[in-house]
């Protein structure tokens, strides 16, 4: 009996050991993507913005009189480095701090219009909390607007942006103007 009984234990191991392979691969964890856009705006900001790092919260902007007096305005953001940088007809003007959404409430990736702004704007959704300068790029309530911008992702989809930023850029921008948004 304890003959069988480890014949049996050694064919059932042997069996472990040529198992099938799994009908699906085994998924790996993602790899992190370098988007040329974002890799771009990068390298740019750091030729107009030498040595700049910014906290939580914190941006920049190119004094006044270097300021393109004319050309669409753009914004470009990264998830990934919670970062946005602005453009006037192409150029740098602005690199800013930004909160997107967490996972519950993600931001969703790629190419947005502004198609309201409003100065000042309270959520339909969320506890009416307030949205100043916002700039609605969906018709489900995402938007750029001012706010808390804490250094990671933290809202329910929306592009929090430091306040005075966005009042800024809701004075520059009009209705057609692109967001990119990169992961």
């Amino acid at each position: 009996m304890k003959k069988i009984l480890i014949a049996s234990l050694a064919a059932l191991l042997a069996g472990c050991a040529i198992a099938p392979a799994p009908r699906f691969p085994v998924a790996q964890a993602p790899r992190a993507i370098d988007n040329p856009l974002t890799l771009a705006a990068q390298q740019q900001a750091a030729a107009i913005f030498p040595g700049k790092r910014l906290a939580p919260g914190q941006f920049a902007w190119i004094p006044a009189a270097a300021m393109p007096k004319s050309g669409a305005m753009s914004v470009l953001i990264s998830m990934r480095d919670q970062m946005g940088y602005v453009f006037r007809g192409g150029q740098l003007v602005a690199i800013t701090t930004v909160s997107t959404g967490v996972p519950d409430h993600p931001t969703d990736p790629g190419r947005w219009t502004i198609l309201d702004k409003q100065k000042f704007h309270r959520s339909n959704k969320y506890s009416n909390a307030p949205m100043p300068n916002m700039q609605r790029l969906d018709q489900w309530g995402r938007a750029l607007h001012g706010g808390v911008v804490p250094g990671y992702p933290a809202s329910h989809g929306c592009i929090r942006l430091p306040p005075p930023l966005a009042a800024k850029l809701f004075g520059l921008t009009k209705i057609g103007d692109t967001v990119d948004i990169e992961t």
